[in-house]
């Protein structure tokens, strides 16, 4: 059996969650390429063909349980059924069928945008794919109420934590037994990391700290740990120079 290390409790249910949150921003990814034409601006003569070249086989197959609500998140997001169906990946039976399975609205106030990029009026589930329709203004359309936000305090050191969490595991593979033999392996990892860097760089610039009101002693700290920071890192840097 590998020795493999388990994480917490805590950090799969973490781990979890990021999952859940990465999957549902996919599919706001999906309607905004699809809602600016983003397709067309990179050369495809239609969303079908930006879908198969770009994305494939990669493209993710949703569980049955999940795919009717995504089906109609895209489709209140004014995806016609057969660009949810080259999005998905599922055929455009399948689509329907989906969509059959949700209650309607009431008519004309719904809309959908063809592949030429115009709104058009939504009577039925399989309407939106003639992109020649009576071309109709969307109505307006009620304010959505304000989601209430978490307190930023809150949130912020939440997520400090989960930084921090990530980071020690991290470390603490690199004193692994194995880590020696497996370096190579973790080469791959090195943009993911130098971007995770880069933001937490912006984010102490972000809190200006000579501002802060906090000891000297405190101070004193946070600079000496910066500046231990900084030359780990500026040594790494001198030794890639070295061997170019």
């Amino acid at each position: 059996m590998n020795d493999i290390a388990l994480p917490t409790q805590e950090e799969a249910r973490a781990l979890t969650d990021r999952i859940k949150i990465a999957v549902e921003g996919t599919w706001q990814l999906i309607r905004e390429a699809y809602t600016t034409r983003t397709w067309a601006v990179l050369g495809y003569d239609t969303w079908d063909a930006y879908c198969t070249a770009e994305f494939g086989e990669t493209r993710l197959r949703l569980p049955r349980e999940e795919r009717q609500e995504v089906v109609a998140s895209l489709r209140d997001s004014g995806l016609s059924v057969r660009a949810i169906a080259s999005a998905t990946g599922v055929g455009r039976g399948t689509v329907e069928r989906d969509l059959a399975g949700v209650p309607s609205g009431t008519p004309g106030t719904r809309s959908v945008v063809g592949t030429d990029g115009r709104v058009y009026a939504q009577s039925r589930a399989s309407d939106a794919d003639i992109v020649d329709a009576e071309l109709v203004d969307e109505p307006a359309r009620p304010e959505p109420p304000k989601v209430k936000r978490r307190p930023l305090p809150e949130a912020f050191t939440d997520a400090g934590r989960d930084l921090t969490r990530a980071a020690e595991r991290l470390a603490r593979l690199t004193e692994d037994d194995r880590f020696a033999r497996n370096r190579e392996t973790t080469h791959h990892q090195v943009p993911e990391l130098l971007g995770a860097l880069e933001h937490t760089t912006r984010l102490v610039q972000a809190m200006n700290l000579p501002t802060a009101e906090a000891s000297e002693e405190a101070r004193r700290w946070w600079a000496t740990s910066l500046h231990k920071i900084s030359d780990a890192l500026a040594d790494v840097a001198n030794s890639l120079e070295k061997e170019l």
